[in-house]
């Protein structure tokens, strides 16, 4: 049996599949070589590494790193899925393959590649790499949206640096995670936390974090607030956290088992649910078995435009309910009253557009970055990105939300994805 809950909620899982268009990020610097691709990897693995199936790193200028002088990471680009986090590794191999060692120098732990936009973040050349000609690479993990991976990679000309690759032996690898190469093909990531990495900052490498958390390691487990550790860079619109919680500075605080929880970075408009004109009142009786005939639900969506650094596609769904007078034996769906002792009333219509659901919307409102998108809080609640910010609601029976998705719980719809060339 439909009801006017359920439509609305359809209404808005509709909404939710309709396309998306937004620049993902590339790194900006170091130069990258070749011609970067801001799309996540293939979780094949066949595109691995640096996004590129055959690797020509004399396609890029080379980056001059001194042992001790400090370098930039920086990004073009929008679509920064709620920050995330992210590693920067080097490889002694020329012309990297699936079988190159990446050993990590720096990692960013939360608000990388940004929050509300994209930041920088600064690091130092540890003197841990070896004189010459070598190749980077920047990996980031998304907070918010499908799980993926995000890889660019770059020459880099060493001096200064060791004679041997001894030291950088004892570097941290670089970790990997939702695609199918190496470790990564057992490591997924739990979506709408920031990011820790396993074994990092204890052999010269450094770490930085930014993030709001909730923290949770790579591969999943316990949310914590964690401890922030000092930050190197410049986070710019990154959250950074201050006093109880998660952040750069000192302190602690309760996790909240991996629900998304948005930092003061991420403020906008206030969103507003849309509203029925005609609500369904709460009902202390139970709800007739009469089937209530839908008309057709209309969805509009508006073209898109030329991708651009921040293009969007707008989607506007219309619901119309109606419903005949209930048969006399039918206790209607709004009466007070005990089955049999009323007489049938008429079933209210709405003309509104898609309301949020009676009694569905949770208490509280998140924030969001990607706006348009579906946010999910645990498998039971959703909201639609509006402006930046997030009410949530709950989903229909026999749907749940997961990684930015509704879907009906034998099976998971996932919308395809349009790379957008940079």
């Amino acid at each position: 049996m439909f009801t006017t809950q359920t439509l609305s909620t359809l209404a808005v899982a509709l909404l939710a599949m309709a396309p998306s268009v937004q620049s993902h990020m590339i790194m900006a610097s170091p130069k990258p070589f070749g011609s970067p691709n801001n799309s996540p990897l293939d979780p094949s693995g066949s595109d691995y590494p640096c996004h590129m199936t055959t690797i020509d790193t004399s396609t890029g200028p080379s980056n001059d790193w001194a042992v001790g002088s400090t370098q930039q990471l920086a990004f073009s680009g929008s679509a920064v899925h709620g920050g995330g986090s992210c590693q920067i590794a080097v490889t002694t191999d020329k012309t990297p393959t699936k079988d190159s060692k990446f050993k990590v120098i720096h990692s960013i732990e939360g608000g990388c590649p940004g929050v509300g936009g994209p930041a920088t973040f600064d690091f130092k050349v540890p003197d841990m790499l070896p004189d010459g000609d070598l190749v980077m690479a920047w990996t980031w993990y998304n907070k918010i949206g499908n799980r993926e991976i995000y890889m660019n990679c770059a020459n880099i000309k060493v001096s200064g640096g060791a004679g041997d690759a001894s030291k950088f032996e004892k570097l941290p690898d670089m970790a990997l995670a939702n695609i199918n190469v190496g470790s990564g093909s057992s490591c997924k990531t739990p979506e709408s936390s920031d990011y820790t990495f396993a074994g990092v900052g204890e052999n010269g490498d450094t770490v930085e974090r930014v993030g709001s958390g909730p923290f949770v390691d790579l591969c999943g487990g316990q949310a914590s607030a964690g401890t922030g550790s000092g930050s190197s860079g410049n986070p710019g619109n990154a959250d950074t956290g201050a006093g109880s919680g998660a952040g750069a500075g000192s302190g602690s605080g309760s996790g909240n088992s991996g629900l998304y929880t948005p930092g003061p970075g991420e403020g906008g408009a206030a969103a507003t649910p849309a509203a029925s004109s005609a609500p369904a009142p709460a009902s202390s009786a139970p709800a007739s078995s009469a089937a209530v005939p839908v008309s057709p639900v209309p969805v509009s969506t508006a073209p898109v435009a030329s991708p651009s650094d921040a293009v969007t596609s707008t989607v506007r769904t219309l619901v119309t309910v109606t419903a005949p007078t209930a048969p006399a034996s039918a206790t209607p769906a709004n009466s007070t009253a005990p089955a049999g002792s009323a007489k049938p009333t008429q079933a209210p219509v709405s003309s509104a557009p898609a309301a949020a659901p009676s009694g569905g919307v949770a208490s509280g409102a998140g924030a969001c970055s990607s706006n348009g998108g579906v946010v999910c809080n645990g498998e039971s609640l959703f909201g639609l990105c509006d402006n930046g910010k997030v009410v949530w609601q709950a989903v229909a029976p026999g749907t749940k939300c997961q990684n930015g998705q509704i879907a009906r719980r034998d099976f998971t719809h996932r919308a395809q994805r349009t790379a957008i060339a940079a």
